[in-house]
């Protein structure tokens, strides 16, 4: 089992926590009241995660701030490690109202989803996560890929590429993905030129990431 006391924290209050959370985790072993203790138990992980603050200010700068989610994420790592790992997904699934940008926590239920082989709830997830995350490019490429394996679902993975480039317009490698996956579902030529017309208009340059030369692209 981790141990939350490497965990390094300048809130005194998630030091507290983090010191409790690991007391009381030590209690479940041979608990004569099981589901009494794991509820209590998650009852206080999920005060511990609410408590601590995500964001931390940038120096210099009254107005910006960042978000850190690095402590609620070991959080998370060591409750799960309390838990069976039948009970992981449902355990996760808790979290994201918490913390709706957490994106490493996003990628997370995303990889046990996976794992666990619940291909319609991950699915379902990453529906909700490229709605509440839309300029995470990882999570697009999972939705992409996850659409990519299913039969005859060339439209859905087309349209996830039209989502996302509409969220991240200048990012080269979605337009090298799309124009590879429009060519191997056999696009007409003319419909490939126009796609690569659209990534120049915008500014974006497929050159280096499709291996050609400036000659060469001016010649197709």
């Amino acid at each position: 089992m981790p141990s939350l006391t490497t965990v390094q924290h300048n809130n005194k209050n998630g030091c507290f926590l983090c010191s409790y959370l690991v007391f009381t985790s030590s209690q479940l072993v041979g608990t004569k009241n099981k589901i009494r203790d794991v509820k209590s138990f998650t009852d206080l992980v999920h005060r511990c995660l609410v408590t601590v603050p995500t964001r931390m200010p940038i120096p210099f700068s009254s107005a910006n701030y960042w978000s850190n989610f690095e402590f609620h994420n070991q959080v998370v790592s060591f409750y799960l490690s309390c838990l069976p790992q039948s009970q992981h997904c449902k355990a996760l699934e808790t979290f994201p109202s918490i913390m709706p940008t957490n994106v490493g926590l996003a990628l997370r239920i995303l990889e046990q989803e996976w794992k666990e082989g619940n291909i319609q709830h991950l699915k379902l997830q990453l529906n909700m996560f490229t709605h509440s995350l839309p300029i995470c490019l990882p999570i697009w490429k999972i939705a992409i890929a996850v659409e990519s394996m299913l039969k005859d679902h060339q439209n859905e993975v087309r349209q996830l590429y039209q989502r996302a480039l509409q969220k991240l317009p200048l990012c080269a490698t979605l337009w090298k993905d799309q124009l590879l996956f429009e060519a191997s579902e056999g696009g007409k030529t003319d419909n490939l030129r126009k796609l690569v017309t659209r990534c120049q208009e915008i500014g974006v340059s497929l050159d280096e990431l499709l291996n050609l030369s400036p000659s060469q692209n001016r010649g197709q």
